[in-house]
């Protein structure tokens, strides 16, 4: 199973040792890649880098366009906030890293946290991600095998914003194309939210997604005056409803919820 998770930057950082291999990848965007370093979206003539709207959307579109066929199961996270699915045998973290097994046991008290911040713990999980371990990979990839889509854990929040149209939005999704052949179960109402555009999904439903994605925000941009970033806050609307109408689809899905980890 090949799979790749993308640490998102909008800037590049000369002092920062980046992290390239064949399951982690620091992303930056405006940026060509560096062999070793880190992946870039100007490589290919297929991106919206300059497109600052879409925030940090632009390195989705990027891998959706120029790279999706290489891997089964694909996942993005914040340069600052990564994904923790703490796939460490006991053993490795009790001798070398006694600090994550503190945050496991903070994870496992405390369900409903969606974040969890610790210079320490963060710094000893890139480390890791740096040391190429097939013993922490292999691990890994079974547990993100097992599931259809990994998202962030739920936060108990409206999905309403004041950043946000929220009636233009219900009104694209409702005439996106996704749903010509298909009902409409989105609970605009719900409070279940998984925000942020981070996750790990199967290459095929990222693949819909970001069809569905697409076409949502072109439809937006027709009737909005966009600013940086503000097309980035819808997508992450935008992703919660996504989940939501797979879930009511097929209830067979296989999705769960990690929390995340931050300096």
């Amino acid at each position: 199973m090949k799979m790749k998770i993308f640490r998102i930057s909008h800037f590049f950082d000369e002092n920062t040792d980046y992290i390239s291999n064949d399951v982690f990848s620091d992303f930056i965007i405006g940026k060509k890649s560096k062999e070793n370093s880190f992946i870039g979206d100007l490589d290919c003539e297929d991106n919206i880098s300059n497109q600052e709207t879409h925030s940090e959307m632009r390195a989705h579109y990027y891998v959706w366009k120029n790279l999706m066929s290489d891997y089964d199961y694909i996942g993005f996270e914040h340069y600052r906030r990564i994904l923790y699915l703490d796939p460490f045998p006991l053993k490795f973290i009790m001798n070398k890293y006694p600090r994550l097994l503190f945050l496991r046991k903070l994870i496992e008290k405390n369900q409903q946290q969606e974040i969890f911040h610790d210079k320490i713990s963060f710094n000893n999980a890139l480390e890791i991600r740096k040391e190429k371990n097939f013993h922490i990979i292999e691990p890994l990839k079974e547990k993100v095998s097992s599931y259809d889509i990994i998202c962030i854990r739920s936060q108990n929040i409206s999905t309403k914003s004041e950043f946000c149209d929220d009636t233009l939005l219900e009104h694209c999704i409702v005439s996106c194309s996704y749903f010509h052949n298909k009902p409409m179960l989105i609970d605009f109402n719900h409070t279940t939210t998984n925000y942020r555009c981070s996750f790990i999904m199967k290459k095929d439903l990222f693949d819909e997604y970001m069809h569905f994605w697409h076409e949502v925000m072109k439809n937006l941009q027709k009737s909005l005056n966009v600013y940086p970033r503000e097309l980035g806050y819808y997508s992450e609307k935008l992703f919660s409803y996504y989940v939501f109408q797979k879930k009511m689809e097929n209830s067979l899905i296989k999705v769960t919820y990690v929390p995340m980890l931050s300096i």
